[in-house]
C-alpha cells in the first residue's frame, strides 16, 4: 500500500511539470534527460527504483523530452552516463532544459551526497569515495553550462545496508540549494543535516 502511494504522489507530482513543460513546447527548446533505477543491489534489492525511475521517464517523454533511460548500473556504467549526459547536454546548447533522476540508494559522507551503483562494496565509511558515485562531480559542471534550466532529482532510499563497521555513515542527505550568481547563473551550495 505505501507503494502504490508512493507512485500516485510521484505521477501527481509530475503532472504539473509535463504540463508546463508541454505548454512551452512552441518554443523550440531541447529537452534531454537521464533516468537511472537502480534496484537489484548485491547487499539488498531495493523494490520500488527501478519501477519509479519508469514512470518518471514515460512522464517526461509525454512532456517532450529526450530520454536516455536506464536500470541496475555498475560503478562503471554509471560514470559513463553520467559523462555521456553532460557530454550532451554540452552538444545540445542554451535553448536546453537538462533533467536527471536518480532513485536507490544514497549515502552522505563529511557532507558530499553519493549515489551508490549496484555493485558496491561499501563496507566502511572510507569505501564510499571509491565506490559510490559523488554527485556534486557531474552537477557541478551541469550547473556550469549555459543551459535554459537544469534538474536533478535524487530519490534516495532512507535506511542503508552499508558500512556496518567503523563510524556510520551520516543519516540523510546532504542538503543541495541552488545560489544566485551573477546574471541569473545559478551556483550549487550544500549543507548539512542537524544531527
Amino acid at each position: 500500500m505505501p507503494r502504490i502511494r508512493k507512485l500516485i504522489a510521484m505521477a501527481f507530482a509530475l503532472i504539473p511539470l509535463a504540463f508546463v513543460f508541454t505548454a512551452s513546447a512552441a518554443r523550440a527548446e531541447k529537452r534531454l534527460a537521464l533516468v537511472v533505477g537502480n534496484s537489484g543491489y548485491q547487499v539488498g534489492a531495493l523494490a520500488t527504483p527501478a519501477n519509479d525511475a519508469g514512470l518518471v521517464a514515460q512522464t517526461l517523454q509525454a512532456a517532450g523530452f529526450d530520454v536516455v533511460g536506464a536500470r541496475d548500473l555498475d560503478q562503471d556504467s554509471l560514470r559513463r552516463a553520467f559523462r555521456d549526459f553532460l557530454d550532451k547536454a554540452t552538444a545540445a546548447g542554451a535553448d536546453t532544459v537538462a533533467f536527471i533522476y536518480v532513485s536507490g540508494y544514497g549515502v552522505q559522507l563529511e557532507g558530499e551526497n553519493y549515489f551508490v551503483p549496484v555493485d558496491a562494496k561499501i563496507a566502511r565509511d572510507a569505501d564510499v569515495a571509491a565506490e559510490a558515485i559523488r554527485l556534486s562531480d557531474y552537477i557541478r559542471p551541469l550547473a556550469a553550462l549555459k543551459l535554459k534550466s537544469s534538474i536533478v532529482v535524487l530519490d534516495a532510499a532512507r535506511a542503508n545496508p552499508f558500512a556496518k563497521s567503523g563510524p556510520p555513515l551520516a543519516g540523510g542527505l546532504a542538503l543541495v540549494e541552488p545560489r544566485r550568481r551573477g546574471k541569473g547563473r545559478m551556483d550549487l551550495t550544500r549543507r548539512r543535516w542537524p544531527r
